[in-house]
């Protein structure tokens, strides 16, 4: 679904966002996000993490600009060590350096159907990777129930609302220790394809 700035005001989105359509295990979404200016010069020439969900876990791990022992490391995180590409990091004297984060900001993710249903299975089945927003077409008789479950997962719904959108419930913000492989993954996504389809994917919100 695209998102035009009226949208995206009633969304909560910054006011220098953009978006690109994605889909993932079947389920189409827009990612709004902002780009990492500084991340994204890391990135020239194609450079790219991979797909490996432990390369993810163990930069998440490293802090970010500060020097670490690797015989600090778990033997589990030693093993991956040299998997991560040379560009991510410096390993010098014994010690490693983390120079990669994440090349967008998620800030929303944001699914469509036309009943509350189907948008609500939709934003649960993409997980609590970055926070989600559900938009169906009307929710009839059971708003109530829509919003009740909306919130039970820390799921945002929307329907329309003249040219914009009306917001019953705000999506929990944050993203949880145990998804941020995950979360950093889908940032390294929507930046290769935004980059790849060109300024015509990613809209901005002024």
């Amino acid at each position: 679904m695209e998102l035009d700035p009226r949208h995206m005001s009633a969304l909560g989105g910054p006011v220098d966002a953009r978006t690109v359509v994605l889909c993932t295990s079947g389920v189409p979404f827009t990612a709004v996000y902002r780009p990492v200016v500084e991340q994204s010069r890391l990135r020239t020439e194609g450079r790219t993490i991979g797909s490996r969900l432990g390369v993810y876990q163990l930069l998440q791990a490293l802090p970010l600009g500060k020097w670490v022992p690797v015989g600090a490391l778990s033997a589990r995180e030693k093993a991956i060590l040299p998997a991560l590409p040379t560009w991510t990091r410096i390993r010098r004297n014994g010690q490693v350096l983390r120079l990669a984060d994440t090349p967008v900001r998620l800030d929303l993710l944001v699914t469509r159907g036309e009943k509350w249903l189907d948008a609500l299975d939709r934003a649960c089945a993409l997980g609590a990777v970055a926070p989600r927003t559900a938009v169906c077409s009307s929710l009839g008789e059971d708003r109530d129930r829509a919003c009740w479950e909306a919130d039970y997962y820390g799921v945002g719904l929307a329907v329309p609302h003249g040219s914009g959108l009306r917001v019953l419930v705000r999506p929990r913000q944050g993203v949880s220790e145990s998804v941020a492989a995950l979360h950093w993954r889908l940032a390294e996504r929507v930046h290769r394809v935004a980059g790849e389809r060109g300024s015509s994917s990613s809209v901005s919100a002024q």
